[in-house]
Parts: structure tokens; sequence; C-alpha cells
């Protein structure tokens, strides 16, 4: 029987984060482990509400994204965002879950729209993350005693984060023209080819088109979603030290950073694999062993059952698509000189 690439992939993914899965519990002590997890209690309901608080904002987030004509109401929005969530919980993140989001709004907005709502939001949160988690780094690896490299590597990713802001800046400028409209129109001269007539292509720039207008039409736009993911990164960081402290490991605000930042990045590295099983345990319990200190296996569990509950809330409000698609946006006007709509 052939196996097909996906059914690969999946099984090299699902593979490692049983070995990963697997260290970490032999790194733990299960005893003390579960220690701490019967003394966070009565503070479970507690050291969730970060994450609830999380879930609202980064939807939020998304609803700003949305041009204002366009904007589905928020309610909505909130459902198809923890219905996308849950699909790509358990599959790959980001190649399951924001095409999906486009399609379950597909009644509602046009596609165009929402992927370009979706692009901008995930592009302010992904870069401002990689900013923070590249400056929390660099004072972490001087204030904390880690393991060495640290410092190197968290030093690239905030010239990285530099770059990636100088970049979105310069598109953010009132100016006019676009970059992939042009790109292609030079590709045509070229070639002799037409592209723009592919609906791919075509698909494509007409979600430049948005995102640009997006980027350059509203300042607030572009202040909250700049603000926005700090907020998220320190609600984050708060479940990390509500954690800790309900463990009876309290820890200093540095040390707490740390370990979100960690995490967080284990996260992003670890997003091919299904329900981050076993890269999700490693990333949390790491940092807090790293640092000398307890608690970690109750972080992990903790965030477990958090992603858990999240992914069933999101399956069971699933929301019903209409066969009928959203009436069509009103054509933005060319950026590009003789390009045509």
């Amino acid at each position: 029987m052939t196996v097909s690439t996906p059914q690969v992939v999946s099984l090299v993914a699902v593979t490692i984060g049983a070995v990963l899965f697997v260290v970490t519990l032999r790194q733990l002590n299960l005893a003390a482990t579960f220690e701490d997890v019967r003394r966070l209690g009565l503070s479970f309901p507690l050291i969730l509400i970060p994450g609830v608080i999380w879930h609202f904002l980064r939807t939020w987030g998304w609803w700003i994204a949305f041009p204002d004509e366009t904007r589905p109401s928020f309610a909505h929005l909130f459902r198809v965002r923890l219905a996308a969530d849950a699909i790509s919980f358990f599959t790959i993140r980001g190649f399951t879950g924001e095409p999906l989001k486009v399609v379950l709004l597909y009644d509602r907005v046009p596609p165009p729209v929402t992927a370009a709502a979706i692009a901008v939001e995930r592009t302010a949160f992904a870069v401002m993350a990689i900013a923070l988690s590249g400056l929390i780094s660099y004072v972490a690896v001087r204030r904390l005693a880690m393991p060495g490299g640290w410092d190197a590597v968290f030093t690239l990713l905030s010239v990285g984060a530099v770059l990636s802001l100088a970049v979105l800046a310069q598109m953010a400028r009132r100016r006019t023209g676009d970059y992939l409209g042009r790109f292609v129109q030079r590709v045509e001269a070229m070639t002799g080819r037409q592209l723009e007539s592919r609906r791919v292509i075509r698909f494509i720039l007409e979600v430049e088109d948005v995102v640009l207008s997006l980027l350059r039409g509203d300042r607030r736009r572009l202040v909250i979603l700049t603000l926005l993911p700090i907020v998220c990164y320190g609600l984050m960081a708060l479940e990390v030290w509500l954690v800790m402290w309900a463990v009876g490991q309290p820890i200093g605000m540095t040390a707490t950073l740390a370990i979100e930042t960690f995490a967080r990045l284990g996260s992003v590295a670890s997003a091919f694999i299904p329900a981050n099983i076993g890269a999700l345990e490693a990333s949390n319990a790491a940092p807090v062993a790293m640092l000398g200190l307890g608690g970690g296996g109750a972080l992990a569990l903790l965030r477990r059952v958090r992603a858990m509950l999240w992914a069933a809330l999101g399956l069971a409000v699933y929301p019903r698509v209409k066969s009928r698609p959203a009436p069509e946006a009103q054509p933005l006007p060319s950026t590009t000189p003789g390009r045509p709509q």
C-alpha cells in the first residue's frame, strides 16, 4: 500500500510529539507534580481567567482588522475563531485554522477580505511577539542563571523583529503603489504571460489590495494592533505566575516572562505536531527546570487542560455556513498605474 506524503508528515509529527512526551515525563518528578496539581485546588478557575481574557482580546484584534463596511459581528467572529482553532489544534496549525476561518465566513464576508484581515492581525501579533521574545530573552540571559547559547539565539530574534517592524512600517506609510502587483506586472512583461487572469494570482492580489488599504487607512487600527499583542503576552505571563504562586513557587517578573517566552517559542516551533502533544509539555516544563524551580509539570498540565477545554468549546459552537456566498465587496481603486480592476 502506498503511503501519501501527508500521512508520512503526520506520522513523523506524531512520533516527534510522542518522543517529547516520554522524555518530558522521564525528566519530571511525578510525585512532586501530583502534589503541585493538588495544591492548585480552588485556584484552578482563577488561573483560567487570563486565558479567557486572552481569547476575547485576540478576537477583538481580528475584529478590528476587518474593514468597517464588511466587519462581521463580534459574537459570530468569536465562534468562528474558536471553531477554527479547535480544528487546527488537532491538525497542523496555520495550514488548517487560517483557511478554515475564510471558509466559515464565506457566507458573510468576501474571502479576500477575510484573508486580508487574518494577514493583518497575524502579522501584528507575530511581529510583536518576536520583538517581545527577543527583548525579554536578552534581559533574561543576563539576569537569570540559564544555560549558555540562548543569548545569541534571542539576539538574532531581536534583530529579525526590528527588520520586520521596519518592513511593516514601510508598508503602513501613506503612499501609493503595491508590491506583489508590481512584481506580477514585471514578470508578465518578461514572460509575455497574463498572470493576473489566473484565479489564484488574482485572489492574492485582491488580498494585497485589502491589506494595504487597511494598513494605510486607519492609524487607530495600527495602534491597537501594536499594543494588543503586548497585553496578550502579559496575560499569558500572568497565567504562568499564577500557577507558580499556587504551587508554592512564587517567582519574579523576569523569570515569569522568561518561562512564557520559552514556552511560546516552543509552541511556534512545534506547530506541525497535532494537539501539540509532547511539545506543549516539554516547552512549559523545560524552562521551569532550567531555572531550578519546581512546578513545571503542573504548568504543563494546566495548559494542556486549558487547551482541551477551549478546543471542546470550539467544536461545540462550530457555526454552520450557508451555501450562498457573501456579496462581493466594492472593488478597491488600483494602487498600481495601469493595473486593471
